[in-house]
């Protein structure tokens, strides 16, 4: 299905799994605002993507998602440019180095909540108001607005990742469902994607100053058998979601993208 009236804010998009799902929504035809802290991979990826798609489609927006008025900005922008938002993919997240709550340093934990947490906070409460306004425009119910938010393995188990990671994720959980029975009868539905691991993220970036073994080795023994997904199996969710009446049908919902693991 089309997507091509679309206008969809993606978080931590100049890479990796954000960067395949604004590729697929691109390639449904919406039109994309990509965000990342990075400025030089966001560059890159603008260059890229505009060789393939119209650049009147396309905005890339430099955030902080860890700064309010950052987020704000971008918002704003995305408005400017486009005049309303559809949907919201909160992407962007940092991964922690598996330690467990004894062990976890308190920059770590701040930083990873701040991130993956408070990040989508602030970007889900800038974007709502236009939500709302562009679901009153289009009538609501199967034309609503829709926030997706990207959980983990995380979210649902206790020993796939760190403590601070694992209470990341399962907080984007509980903001999901809340956003969704609050929001849901305004026209405004919020749905997670729990997926598993996945090779072609940048998730070892978190690993470049090492990580705590034996956290590491807990998740190993509880979960010995590993299994990625690929990314563009998880963008395609997140297309399917953004088409009229999905969102409304899936509220509420988090839906596991694993390969079953860990197992059922």
């Amino acid at each position: 299905m089309s997507l091509s009236s679309k206008v969809i804010l993606v978080t931590g998009s100049a890479s990796g799994l954000g960067r395949c799902i604004a590729e697929t929504l691109l390639g449904r035809g919406a039109s994309v605002t990509i965000s990342d802290i990075n400025p030089d991979r966001l560059a890159a990826t603008l260059s890229e993507l505009s060789a393939t798609f119209s650049p009147d489609r396309l905005l890339a927006v430099q955030v902080d998602v860890t700064d309010e008025k950052s987020v704000q900005s971008l918002v704003e922008q995305t408005v400017q440019r486009f005049h309303h938002i559809d949907v919201v993919v909160n992407n962007a997240g940092i991964m922690d180095k598996f330690a467990p709550v004894g062990d976890c340093d308190t920059g770590m934990w701040e930083s990873i909540l701040n991130v993956n947490l408070t990040g989508a906070y602030y970007v889900t409460k800038h974007a709502v108001p236009h939500l709302l306004a562009r679901a009153e425009e289009r009538g609501g119910g199967e034309q609503g607005s829709l926030v997706i938010n990207i959980g983990s393995t995380a979210s649902f188990s206790g020993l796939t990742a760190g403590v601070a990671y694992t209470v990341s994720k399962h907080g984007l959980v509980a903001m999901t469902k809340h956003t969704a029975g609050y929001y849901g009868p305004k026209g405004v539905y919020s749905v997670a994607l729990q997926p598993g691991g996945m090779s072609e993220t940048r998730i070892t970036d978190a690993f470049a100053q090492g990580m705590h073994k034996e956290g590491l080795m807990a998740i190993q023994g509880a979960h010995p058998k590993t299994i990625n997904v690929p990314i563009s199996h998880v963008a395609r969710y997140a297309a399917f979601l953004s088409e009229d009446g999905i969102g409304q049908s899936s509220n509420g919902g988090c839906v596991t993208i694993t390969g079953n693991w860990p197992e059922a």
